[in-house]
């Protein structure tokens, strides 16, 4: 049986776990969702042929620059989507009920993404000293081999030696600790979760206090499952635990079942 949903996702040493921040955002919503589809594997060097073969254009804003096409992508009716957001309002938009689910407060839950990416993981990554520091400089470490030579050739362009970066990290979270790192790093996250609840009188640990989650939360695991796949899980897990009132941890808890890949 041939899915009609065949799911672009980044190969790695933990293959067939998705990894990427923006890639498990799709991975989860495909899950929740209930779809089946056939999980095709791309490296890194392989991404630009793979999706200009299916058709897909760069955005005009990427046109040019070192990158010009990413995963995650979805080929879906005849057309092959690409970037996370795009992919989450076109699964949104084949059932009224898929659209209850990913978006249950409708333009509010579209926004609180939007907030998400443009004002709190800028929050994040500061509370933590630097996401490229601490998470981005160990993702080439456990990439399949081709993958993780062009992840140092097009990263250091910008970021400098990885790493000399990775040196840094250990040794900063050898003066602070790693788990009290992370416990500063989520707490921007756990703040806007407090926005997200309001006056509600709901006790639901997911978005807006609901019970079952949303595509908000999917960015926010998202996030976080990539700070695991990069630097493991214990310290991180138990600073979850600990920032807060453990909110984090149940929602990553509450999303465990829908990270793993489902083949056809």
């Amino acid at each position: 049986m041939t899915s009609e949903i065949i799911f672009h996702d980044l190969t790695s040493q933990k293959w067939p776990y998705s990894w990427s921040p923006f890639v498990l955002r799709t991975t989860l919503s495909l899950n929740y969702l209930g779809l089946s589809y056939e999980h095709h594997e791309v490296s890194y060097p392989d991404i630009a042929k793979t999706l200009k073969d299916l058709g897909v254009n760069p955005e005009p804003e990427d046109v040019g620059k070192d990158i010009e096409y990413t995963l995650p992508a979805i080929s879906i009716g005849g057309e092959t989507i690409m970037g996370s957001g795009a992919i989450a309002n076109k699964l949104a938009s084949l059932k009224p009920e898929f659209e209850q689910k990913l978006f249950p407060q409708g333009e509010k839950s579209k926004e609180a993404t939007k907030k998400f990416e443009k004002e709190v993981l800028g929050k994040v990554g500061k509370a933590m000293g630097g996401m490229v520091k601490h998470v981005i400089a160990f993702v080439p470490l456990f990439l399949d081999e081709r993958g993780s030579e062009y992840f140092y050739a097009t990263r250091e362009k910008n970021f400098g030696s990885l790493e000399k970066l990775r040196t840094q990290a250990l040794q900063e979270e050898k003066e602070k600790g790693w788990r009290e790192t992370v416990k500063d790093a989520v707490m921007p996250m756990l703040e806007f979760y407090k926005e997200l609840d309001g006056d509600g009188d709901s006790k639901g640990v997911f978005a807006f206090g609901g019970n079952e989650p949303q595509y908000v939360d999917f960015c926010v695991v998202g996030i976080i499952q990539w700070w695991i796949c990069s630097r493991g899980e214990d310290n991180i897990m138990a600073a979850l635990e600990e920032a807060g009132d453990g909110r984090l941890a149940k929602i990553m808890r509450g999303c465990e079942q829908l990270m793993k890949p489902r083949e056809v």
